[in-house]
């Protein structure tokens, strides 16, 4: 009997919980078609207090299931401290629109600081310590930022009072980043689950076995091809990791890769997913939001250096499947028959019809692609969506975007802090100071303060905050807006590959049963032209499709040939099996840099370069000569 009232008071729990979802799914859904009152500070308020909800109604009710009385005492405080400061501003909001930043309240205050620890809180148990480390040190420093000299990042000094009443509000907590979150990157993830229920996840890793299975090495040119595509798709480098990861890993490892490698080419091309248009994760909406820019431009922009990304990623699959002797796999899926399933990418399609072609809203077109994976369900099989089956979706929906979420509100204290501080200014003038004014040297600091500010983040969070801080310095050398951010969000992006801390190749290496090191670093060889790309395309537009159509061409042909020597020089191996000496790598890097600066001199050098580097050594003629031999044998 216990048991059976135990059950039933479960049931009634989780079905509550379950309303919740749907109800803030469809809050969101009637703002965005504009059923109700257009207030985002509100909006916003209402969500979060939903997503409070329901992150802590799962982890309130482990706490019961194992007993841990203190964790459930703090858990149910915690939520209690978020629900409430929630509800405290819907109730307060037409007061605070008139006052804020200015005029405050102790109950303004009270329920501020609530909700600061609420949030950093939620954030460690969604995405551990890093993120609210970092905000904690960028509250630290509008506190006491004033004890520090003014050449070396000081300012005026700010009270607890004011801080907490500005960040309370639309300025940081509740400001573009979380207005973002709401209006579109919730109704991306929305997708990427409706997607996932018509089983497209599937057809796309059986198309990558059909397409790259059975050539040599094929197990890891599967992984780049599936983790590219599911990559960009759901935005999450570490999830793409542990699904996609699960199935070519071990393949790559029966096929003869070393664990290490195999984990790291998992990392980096699931990583480099979300440098791949058209949906590049969260990334692009995020800096079309800021940039105030077409999402068409943002995207037209990406597309040449994340497939120069590719590009490199798969020429080293395929030297280190040269350098091991590596073959592909015989059991491959028929081409013909995984094409019958190719309707399931129709979703995929429309949305990018819908974005590109028609120019029609970011959140507009999410939706229609959402009403897309509906209507396709219906002509699978085992995958077609009923009314039960839309409310199962908006459900997972609402629950994964719950991490999401969490971090959006808790990146807005590190975007007000900074914005109260002007610390994007100063710390501008303290690296141009020391560069002198010099482009590179500039780039190279703001990249290291990417990748710091990024470890142990999702890419999301990594950006936001590394935008905040890093872009100002660019943009006041006179580099674009749009080059800045590229180039920010690429060191953001592969801080998830970068050691000693990055959450995509510690996920990989698990997977591998590798050390974790060791796969680290198989994941920056691996994924060295986003280290190096976006240097070049700062200096020159051209790499982001700004220029005429010869100059494009032209340096999307050179560049290209730029990644093959790269590569080469990395693995010090040629496509034909012959060993490199060290002067050629050297000579190959140094044709790399000529090749992939837009320049017409540095082109012409470049390739000199490159075809001296590899004339220059007689074993490549008589490896080529005997695979030629080997092949009229083979014909004969």
């Amino acid at each position: 009997m216990p048991n059976t009232q135990s059950s039933t008071v479960e049931r009634v729990y989780d079905a509550f919980f379950n309303l919740i979802a749907i109800a803030f799914v469809l809050i969101v859904i009637s703002y965005l078609f504009g059923l109700i009152p257009p207030n985002s500070w509100r909006l916003e308020s209402g969500a979060l207090l939903c997503l409070f909800l329901l992150a802590y109604s799962s982890i309130i009710k482990e706490n019961v299931k194992t007993k841990n009385v203190k964790g459930l005492i703090w858990n149910v405080l915690i939520l209690g401290s978020g629900v409430g400061a929630c509800i405290y501003l819907l109730i307060e909001i037409p007061r605070l629109e008139w006052y804020y930043g200015s005029v405050w309240t102790n109950m303004d205050i009270v329920f501020g600081t609530l909700l600061i620890i609420a949030l950093l809180d939620f954030s460690r148990k969604k995405f551990g310590w890093a993120l609210p480390i970092i905000a904690l040190i960028f509250l630290a420093y509008t506190l006491f930022g004033d004890l520090l000299s003014p050449q070396f990042f000081g300012h005026t000094g700010f009270s607890f009072e004011r801080t907490i009443s500005y960040l309370f509000g639309p300025g940081a907590i509740f400001g573009i980043v979380m207005s973002t979150f709401v209006n579109i990157i919730f109704i991306y993830m929305l997708f990427g689950v409706f997607l996932e229920r018509t089983g497209v996840g599937k057809f796309l890793v059986d198309l990558s076995f059909a397409i790259a299975g059975r050539l040599r090495g094929g197990p890891a040119k599967v992984a780049v091809v599936a983790s590219a595509i599911l990559g960009s798709i759901n935005g999450n480098s570490v999830a793409n990791v542990a699904t996609t990861g699960s199935i070519t890993i071990p393949l790559m490892k029966k096929t003869g890769y070393k664990s290490s490698f195999a984990g790291g080419l998992e990392a980096a091309a699931s990583t480099g997913g979300q440098l791949l248009p058209p949906i590049m994760g969260a990334g692009a909406f995020l800096m079309a939001e800021f940039l105030q820019l077409s999402y068409r431009e943002v995207i037209t922009a990406a597309l040449l250096p994340a497939i120069l990304y590719f590009v490199g990623v798969f020429l080293m699959v395929d030297l280190e499947a040269v350098k091991n002797n590596l073959k592909g796999i015989k059991d491959t899926p028929k081409i013909r028959e995984v094409l019958k399933s190719s309707y399931l990418v129709l979703p995929i399609f429309v949305l990018v019809y819908a974005l590109i072609i028609q120019n029609m809203s970011v959140t507009r077109s999410g939706f229609l692609a959402i009403a897309a994976c509906i209507v396709i369900s219906w002509f699978t099989k085992d995958h077609k969506m009923g009314i039960k089956g839309v409310s199962n979706a908006i459900i997972d929906g609402a629950k994964n975007s719950v991490g999401i979420g969490a971090m959006c509100a808790a990146a807005g204290i590190v975007i007000g802090t900074v914005s109260m501080t002007g610390l994007g200014n100063s710390f501008s003038s303290v690296i141009i100071n020391l560069a002198g004014s010099n482009i590179l040297i500039v780039a190279f600091f703001t990249a290291l303060i990417s990748i710091v500010l990024g470890m142990g983040l999702p890419t999301t969070a990594a950006y936001i905050i590394s935008m905040s801080v890093a872009v100002p310095s660019l943009v006041a050398l006179g580099i674009p807006a749009l080059s800045a951010h590229l180039f920010v969000f690429y060191f953001a992006v592969v801080s998830a590959i970068t050691p000693p801390v990055g959450a995509a190749f510690y996920t990989g290496a698990a997977i591998a049963k590798a050390n974790v090191m060791a796969t680290g670093m198989h994941s920056v060889r691996i994924g060295i032209g986003a280290f190096t790309v976006p240097f070049f395309f700062i200096i020159s537009p051209v790499l982001l499709l700004d220029g005429t159509t010869f100059e494009i061409v032209k340096a999307a042909i050179t560049a290209i040939i730029g990644i093959v020597a790269v590569t080469m020089a990395i693995q010090r191996l040629t496509f034909i099996g012959t060993k490199l000496f060290i002067w050629q790598s050297l000579l190959l890097i140094a044709s790399f840099v000529m090749l992939i600066y837009p320049s017409l001199h540095s082109d012409v050098y470049g390739f000199v370069i490159f075809v001296l580097a590899l004339l220059l050594n007689p074993k490549i003629f008589s490896n080529l000569f005997s695979q030629k031999k080997d092949l009229s044998k083979t014909i004969e």
